[in-house]
């Protein structure tokens, strides 16, 4: 008779064929399948397509956030931040499967793992979520509760630290679609 194991994952997906990406490595370390209830419990966000988990992780609570691993493709470091910068318990390149891994442990038991990389404030992490979710300078005043002249302030921050030209360039930046400086 089969231990039960005391960690389990929940595979948070925008389609079932995404999932395939990390059920192997998760298979192989028994921390998926049928195994009756875990008293810990790690929820994966696949970050498929990109900015996916943008969408997910504004919906969650600040509970369940802290129990959230972020699988992306995405390497750009203040991408990589803005996930980051919603509290979750981990951020990894879904292709890495012992950082995956490891990342399942940490946010099942709510551990926090993420380390910063782009050297961008908080703020302008917001203001980047924002720029993602593509919002107009006056959008991001209003979801953020600033003036217009702050966010032009924290944008042309944000241009200056990651050598973009202009807040197009720099979004495309981001999504991997053009080479950073």
């Amino acid at each position: 008779m089969r231990k039960p194991n005391k960690v389990a994952t929940d595979i948070d997906a925008s389609h079932p064929n995404y999932e395939r990406l990390i059920e192997d490595a998760l298979r192989r370390a028994d921390l998926i399948g049928d195994h009756g209830p875990a008293p810990y419990l790690a929820h994966v966000i696949l970050d498929y397509p990109i900015t996916w988990a943008i969408r997910r992780l504004e919906g969650l609570d600040s509970v369940m956030r802290a129990r959230t691993l972020v699988a992306t493709q995405a390497t750009h470091p203040a991408y990589l931040d803005c996930l980051g910068s919603y509290h979750v318990s981990g951020v990894v390149c879904s292709t890495d499967e012992p950082a995956l891994l490891s990342g399942v442990y940490a946010a099942a038991t709510a551990q926090r793992t993420y380390q910063w990389r782009s050297g961008l404030t908080y703020m302008e992490l917001r203001v980047t979520r924002a720029l993602l979710r593509g919002l107009d300078t006056r959008g991001i005043a209003t979801s953020l509760s600033i003036s217009t002249k702050t966010v032009n302030a924290h944008v042309s921050n944000i241009l200056c630290k990651s050598g973009a030209e202009n807040r197009a360039q720099y979004v495309a930046q981001l999504l991997g679609m053009q080479p950073i400086g």
